[in-house]
């Protein structure tokens, strides 16, 4: 690829200091004036999570700078993940504007995978420089990930400290998530989003049903765009679809410009 990585760092307003890459053209120097994008991974994931990673790589082969960061106690971001929650994941994603703005230009677009897109959609409304969001595979509510937790989730609303598995990994966390998560009211946040919306939508994903996608689509007071993707996973694990997305995305996005 034609693409460069430029490593940085930034500290969220706990003080945590949480690691990212810029990913940018390769003739890409601080006089270039590009689209910039903050792309947030899914729940439990990082920037290298294979999403991530290879979109944000083929969205800066088209000539976007796409700032890719791992959440706190997530990846090789200090803190721990057991004391985060939505509220703190939403911070993060404040602090990686505020990063740009200050080092770059501000973000004209917000991108998100599964919970990052959520994610990108609660704040979004909050920063005049953001056009649009786009978001893949993304629950409607941060609630939807409480499926992970199963019999987890029954010590977490008796106040007791407990572990869940994703994929093989076992994670630690707080009862006040559970809280935390159930407090969003997505559908008021998303009733004031006047922003252009690009939903992907999986078809037969085992994590985030079609649902989702359909009430983001009725709740968001902008315009919206459905695209469903056959014959892939939650994770776009195969190249193909992966870079099929990051045409559609570049497409939409220069077409609202």
């Amino acid at each position: 690829m034609n693409t460069k990585s430029i490593k940085c760092q930034f500290n969220n307003s706990r003080g945590y200091r949480l690691d990212a890459r810029l990913d940018v053209p390769a003739d890409f120097d601080n006089n270039s004036t590009i689209p910039f994008i903050v792309f947030c991974h899914c729940f439990t994931c990082s920037k290298e999570t294979i999403t991530t990673f290879r979109l944000s790589r083929l969205l800066a082969e088209q000539g976007f700078g796409v700032l890719r960061f791992d959440f706190t106690g997530l990846g090789n971001s200090e803190g721990e993940f057991s004391a985060t929650n939505f509220s703190t994941t939403q911070d993060d994603l404040r602090c990686a504007i505020h990063y740009l703005q200050t080092h770059y230009q501000p973000p004209s677009f917000l991108m998100g995978h599964s919970l990052g897109g959520t994610t990108g959609l609660s704040i979004a409304q909050q920063y005049d420089s953001v056009e649009a969001v786009v978001c893949i595979a993304s629950p409607s509510s941060p609630d939807h990930v409480l499926h992970h937790f199963g019999h987890t989730l029954t010590l977490l609303e008796q106040d007791i400290p407990a572990s869940f598995e994703v994929a093989g990994q076992y994670f630690e966390i707080e009862p006040g998530f559970v809280d935390d998560v159930r407090s969003v009211n997505m559908r008021a946040t998303l009733g004031e989003l006047d922003k252009p919306v690009l939903l992907f939508n999986i078809e037969n994903d085992a994590l985030v049903n079609e649902s989702n996608a359909k009430e983001i689509q009725q709740w968001v007071k902008g315009e919206t765009e459905l695209i469903t993707l056959k014959n892939t996973d939650h994770l776009l694990s195969d190249r193909q679809s992966s870079g099929k997305v990051a045409q559609q995305i570049v497409v939409w996005l220069e077409n609202i410009k």
